[in-house]
């Protein structure tokens, strides 16, 4: 994540502001799943200065309303974990933003652990949910043309 922040690996970059990246998910446990990422290295919530949340949150309320345009979800997660223990699997901060469908997705229902959450048993393994750069960058388009 870090080395896509820093311009040095090739992403699907949805939106980028001088606090903020948001990227396209490379797991896309639904279609659509973004990732609203602090610029500056910063761990988790606790970490980022009360302008950098602010920041993250404006660009989530963005990029939600390009979703919602784009895909006409029945809904949202905004998640966002701290720690290992809660489900951090990046020690960059950063917020998924995942448009909801009643019936799941072509991949599953959703992130394995909300599904858990939800009664309901992940249809799919991360690594079936994994899509190429070029797919990365078709979703990225779609929905930065919904941009506010």
């Amino acid at each position: 994540m870090c080395e896509a922040i820093a311009g040095r690996e090739d992403k699907g970059i949805v939106e980028e502001t001088e606090q903020t990246v948001t990227m396209v998910n490379w797991k896309q446990f639904e279609h659509g799943q973004v990732l609203v990422c602090a610029r500056r290295h910063a761990p988790t919530l606790f970490d980022l200065t009360d302008d950098e949340a602010m920041a993250v949150m404006q660009a989530a309320r963005r990029v939600a309303d390009a979703l919602v345009r784009a895909y006409d979800p029945e809904g949202l997660n905004l998640i966002q974990n701290n720690g290992m223990i809660a489900g951090q699997s990046a020690p960059h901060f950063h917020m998924h933003v995942v448009p909801r469908r009643k019936t799941g997705s072509d991949w599953g229902n959703g992130p394995p652990y909300i599904a858990k959450l939800e009664g309901k048993e992940p249809t799919s393994p991360a690594h079936d949910v994994t899509v190429s750069l070029e797919r990365e960058y078709e979703i990225a388009e779609e929905i930065r043309r919904h941009l506010p």
